[in-house]
């Protein structure tokens, strides 16, 4: 190679790809519009915020008005309460980033904690939803009986009805999310899926006509994640029997202090090939040299970490050439649209030769299938990790964040896929988005690659 510039939490499904099948082609391929620029700016502090109103607001709805009971102390215990919460999430998050490790009695009251939270600030989006809907409705049925001079009576009748009817959704609404919540965090997060999809890939020799891809991403080794689970996670890999095996980034949570116990399990997994890896913007938390470097995966594995390089392999008598970005971003949760440094890493693969792209984020697929990469290869979105359900998962969280947000996508004859991710960020909770192991079998193309243009 040449370098330059075990438990029952793995309930597992499969889906295949017959060759052949329609990918995604995402409408927007030439950038995406910027967006809610002050949210992400700003967006751990609004949801900090937000859960926080949302951990006594929907206690206090469900007590008011969906079960009416009268409640003692007025305005200043609707203050001071969430302003109570709000002082105690910002404790618990600035104690969980000091600490290295939790004991195990303490992540569990932690995680539970924190599900109370997460799953009222969805509640609660959802109650504003519907009082502003019957706010609407109610200002309507007040304008239209003036209008027609209806009796005070009968729009009194109309306007109690609507009132009625808002405590009957706004309570089967709130138990339709708080279920979808428990699944989640129960079943929803232990389930994983093999997709195995078939690529004719363009300008791959026949030679390849075969080959087993295997793709991974956002292990988040950390508190949400066990040996016993990656080990697991592992051999499910390795019974796939891959010839190559690319790891897209966020590799570590957040905490370095992971490191020595888990890195070297890497080295259980298995390829005829090589493992390739480029880093995620949860490794940059962790401190990318501390991952990469001797303490790291350098130290503790065979896995060769591309950052901002390319690699040239031989796989059986021809060259691929593969190139590995570091991760780059407007901000924590959007990708750049466009990156000069991939020109010129691409600029070095000699015209038609096959090359792998490795870009945590998927937002650069444009410029690379514009450039020729037959492949591009991605992680970061986790398929939004709440989805609903039906459409193949395609209405997910991650569609706020980039147009890229799970599965495969086509352009020109060339791809992209975007993993839904092994690991979990921020809650242990997977709502119709289980993990993900994605086995890519090539179909080798006899035609060269179309024209390149690196920019």
């Amino acid at each position: 190679m040449t370098r330059y510039g075990a438990d029952n939490w793995g309930e597992e499904q499969e889906v295949g790809t017959p060759a052949g099948q329609t990918a995604a082609r995402p409408a927007q391929l030439h950038g995406q519009p910027v967006r809610w620029r002050f949210f992400f700016a700003h967006f751990f502090t609004v949801l900090l915020g937000s859960m926080s109103v949302a951990q006594w607001a929907v206690p206090v709805w469900l007590l008011t008005v969906a079960f009416p009971v009268r409640l003692v102390g007025g305005w200043p215990m609707h203050v001071l309460l969430p302003l109570c919460f709000f002082l105690i999430n910002l404790g618990l998050l600035h104690s969980l980033r000091r600490v290295p490790r939790l004991p195990a009695h303490a992540q569990v009251l932690v995680r539970l904690y924190c599900a109370y939270g997460f799953t009222a600030t969805f509640c609660f989006i959802f109650l504003l939803l519907c009082s502003g809907l019957w706010g609407v409705l109610w200002l309507a049925c007040h304008t239209v009986g003036v209008m027609v001079a209806t009796r005070g009576s009968e729009i009194t009748r109309v306007q109690t009805s609507l009132w009625e009817s808002l405590r009957w959704v706004s309570g089967i609404g709130i138990s339709t999310i708080v279920g979808a919540f428990v699944y989640g965090y129960t079943r929803g997060q232990r389930q994983m899926q093999i997709t195995r999809l078939t690529l004719p890939l363009a300008g791959w020799p026949q030679a390849w006509h075969g080959l087993k891809l295997l793709h991974l991403s956002d292990l988040h080794i950390g508190t949400n994640l066990s040996a016993a689970e990656f080990r697991d996670y592992l051999q499910r890999a390795n019974a796939l029997d891959p010839d190559l095996v690319f790891l897209t980034g966020d590799l570590l949570d957040s905490n370095p202090a992971y490191i020595p116990e888990f890195f070297p399990i890497f080295n259980e997994l298995k390829a005829r090939y090589g493992v390739f890896a480029c880093l995620g913007n949860h490794d940059g938390y962790a401190g990318p040299q501390a991952v990469a470097d001797a303490d790291g995966l350098a130290r503790h594995t065979q896995v060769t970490l591309l950052r901002d390089q390319a690699a040239q392999l031989t796989i059986r008598g021809f060259p691929l050439h593969i190139v590995g970005l570091n991760d780059r971003g407007k901000d924590w949760a959007r990708g750049l649209d466009a990156l000069p440094l991939l020109s010129q890493l691409l600029a070095t693969v000699p015209a038609g030769e096959p090359c792998v792209l490795l870009s945590h984020r998927p937002d650069l697929f444009p410029q690379a299938a514009r450039a020729g990469v037959a492949l591009t290869l991605a992680g970061h979105t986790h398929g939004g990790q709440l989805a609903l359900p039906g459409w193949q998962g395609r209405f997910n969280l991650a569609r706020f964040i980039t147009p890229f947000a799970r599965g495969l996508y086509e352009y020109s004859g060339r791809f992209l896929y975007v993993n839904r991710g092994l690991g979990v960020t921020g809650q242990r909770v997977r709502v119709f988005t289980p993990r993900e192991i994605a086995l890519l079998t090539c179909v080798g193309q006899a035609q060269k690659c179309p024209p390149r243009r690196l920019m």
